[in-house]
């Protein structure tokens, strides 16, 4: 390093401490310690100017190199969207796949961006000490259960899934879950669930973010990226109504209030608006749906939304990382709560409607109170981004879908978290190839439906580590997979409806 390279203050400090030393020989000399003393403090000072200079310098260089990265990130967005933009139309013989490709690169595009951004918000937000301990904390109970239990329990203990009090039929060892509980055996076999397929839906032009089938059976409610809105006849398969609902792409459609006074519902989308909408009813078609209110309050995406049973109450989870609940009469803002680990992707609601569950980015599990908005618990044990939930009906058992395509169980019980525990996953399913998009549990309980990335719809037994059955929106042949967004169930578990990233929504029957 050359001595132009050296800052005026790093300068000073070396010629302060030199004369510090000498000074000390002096003070030793004279017998006087005042001259050592002073030229410590002044050297001191220098040493504590240079490290906050230091400290300044280093912040400053971070903030750019975000900066210039932020830049190029964008320049390489705005390219390639030149690029999209400039590509001349598909040949009419082929227009399917094209749109496919673009659409699934699309949904990449989006992903990666949310991706970056979280990056960003954990370098701004120093979140990655806070993750690192609590990864440390979950190996050290793995490694802590693992030496407490001996091989033969192993092979003879697993953990209990069931939700009612009747015992389940032993688990097979496909994959090993976290030991605390031992299931009784029983040796009823399982029976493969047989789906038939009524209705295929190719109106939607981009993704099928949401589905929803309202409590009567009568309709469907379909929410895509191509910002429409559309209603379903369950009974003919024919389409009752659409609207231009948003302006960018809509992620998620729920039913909300007494469907005995007509048809209500809100859609949530990446615009940042929650909208609601009413259909009239009229004899001719297509029927209206118009839109009655427009909550505005989000200042991010809105990627989940859930209506409490029995109440006016609507839940959304947002981009912004906060959870609102909402009064679906009046639009007044009832409660506000701040996730502070990451953005909200996914919300999910118990049937007596006390609490709130919600999940994103950071893999945590956070648990709300109704009305309130008080944070009531955390369920950890998992690392992975979460873009689905489900609760069972009797709300004991809470389901996880994760990017590394598990499908994670925890045990819903006040007693667990508030006891000061560290709840873990009671189950972990190796359920998909990629992302899993929507989970669902069956009114009977008994079932839980999964759609994943692998364009794969799989049903699981409660007591089983298996899939009993798997259904595709494509050919289970074709080596093209069809992203399954969204799912929905009918109140009486016997219409199964499945969204496609292309657009495409099948409609099954169960056959018993």
């Amino acid at each position: 390093m050359g001595y132009h390279n050296f800052h005026w203050l790093d300068i000073a400090e070396l010629a302060v401490a030199a004369l510090t030393l000498v000074s000390v020989v002096v003070g030793i000399a004279l017998n006087s310690l005042i001259y050592p003393i002073i030229s410590l403090t002044i050297a001191l000072l220098l040493n504590l100017i240079n490290r906050l200079r230091f400290q300044y310098r280093y912040r400053k260089r971070l903030n750019g190199s975000i900066k210039q990265v932020q830049r190029q990130f964008s320049e390489e967005i705005e390219s390639l969207s030149r690029e999209i933009s400039s590509q001349e139309p598909p040949p009419p013989p082929a227009p399917t796949a094209d749109a496919s490709a673009i659409t699934i690169f699309q949904e990449n595009l989006v992903a990666l961006e949310q991706s970056f951004n979280n990056i960003i918000e954990y370098l701004n937000s120093n979140a990655l000490g806070e993750r690192i301990e609590n990864l440390e904390l979950i190996y050290a109970q793995l490694r802590q259960d693992i030496l407490q239990n001996n091989s033969s329990r192993e092979e003879n203990s697993y953990e209990e899934l069931t939700v009612t009090v009747a015992a389940v039929e032993p688990i097979p060892q496909t994959q090993t879950p976290i030991p605390s509980l031992s299931l009784p055996q029983i040796s009823s076999p399982r029976v493969a669930l047989s789906w038939n397929c009524i209705y295929t839906f190719s109106e939607h032009t981009d993704a099928v973010a949401s589905l929803v089938i309202s409590s009567d059976q009568k309709i469907l409610v379909s929410g895509s990226w191509d910002q429409s809105l559309k209603v379903w006849e369950m009974e003919s398969g024919n389409e009752l109504a659409t609207v231009q609902a948003h302006s960018q792409g809509i992620l998620a459609v729920v039913f909300t209030g007494n469907q005995s006074s007509g048809y209500h519902f809100a859609t949530g989308s990446f615009d940042q608006m929650i909208k609601f909408w009413s259909l009239k009813s009229q004899k001719e078609l297509p029927l209206t749906v118009e839109l009655t209110q427009i909550l505005t309050a989000h200042t991010g995406s809105v990627h989940a939304l859930a209506c409490a049973p029995n109440t006016q109450i609507l839940v959304s989870g947002s981009y912004d990382q906060t959870l609102k609940q909402w009064n679906t009469e009046s639009g007044e803002m009832l409660a506000s709560s701040l996730d502070s680990l990451g953005a909200i992707y996914a919300v999910a609601l118990t049937s007596q409607g006390q609490i709130i569950a919600s999940a994103g980015g950071d893999g945590k599990i956070m648990l709300w109170e109704l009305t309130t908005g008080r944070q009531l618990g955390i369920l950890k044990g998992n690392v992975s981004s979460v873009a689905s939930l489900a609760i069972s009906p009797d709300s004991r058992i809470l389901a996880a879908g994760c990017a590394d395509g598990t499908i994670k169980l925890w045990q819903l019980e006040a007693s667990i978290w508030e006891s000061g525990k560290q709840p873990q996953p009671i189950r972990i399913l190796s359920a998909h190839r990629g992302q899993v998009h929507a989970l669902l549990f069956s009114p009977d309980q008994q079932l839980l439906f999964s759609s994943g990335s692998d364009g794969l719809i799989k049903i699981w037994h409660r007591s089983s580590r298996e899939g009993v059955t798997t259904l595709s929106l494509t050919d289970m042949s074709s080596s093209h997979a069809n992203a399954v967004f969204s799912l929905a169930l009918s109140s009486d578990g016997q219409w199964l409806a499945a969204g496609g990233v292309d657009g495409t929504i099948k409609v099954w029957q169960r056959e018993d």
